[in-house]
């Protein structure tokens, strides 16, 4: 028979893993929308950031290095989207990559300059990875109550 304590140690945790779930759907989306604009047409997106690409090679290296590489992330977080078990491991994959992505790009404001661009993308990156920092040790604490 549950408790009254114990149901409302439940509840209280009940949002967590639709928290998850929302971090994850949403680094499967970005990720994704990343890697089909790269690999429909990688010219034209690299130009979208004044990047030209001068032989077949550059058009392939985008191709691999900036639409196969967050296709096979958002297949890994699509993955531990929906394995319960997977939940945790898809939360610190995208804490480790928005958390390096995030550091480098803010490396790159303070070394190169606060291109418009690079401002824009920092925003949604820093919420992304607040997000599933916060979702990551509240599902880790779920977990060990």
């Amino acid at each position: 028979m549950t408790t009254n304590a114990e149901a409302i140690v439940d509840n209280r945790w009940r949002f967590v893993p639709w928290l998850s779930r929302f971090v994850l759907l949403a680094a499967t989306v970005i990720f994704s929308a990343i890697a089909v604009k790269y690999l429909a047409d990688p010219v034209r997106t690299a130009a979208e950031f004044k990047i030209s690409l001068g032989s077949a090679a550059a058009v392939t290296n985008m191709r691999v290095g900036f639409g196969a590489l967050p296709l096979g992330f958002s297949l890994i977080t699509l993955g531990c989207l929906i394995s319960a078990r997977r939940r945790l491991t898809g939360l610190w994959f995208i804490v480790t990559i928005f958390g390096v992505a995030t550091a480098a790009r803010i490396l790159g404001i303070v070394v190169d300059g606060p291109a418009r661009e690079s401002l824009m993308v920092l925003r949604p990156e820093v919420v992304l990875l607040a997000l599933s920092s916060v979702s990551l040790v509240l599902e880790r604490r779920r977990r060990e109550a």
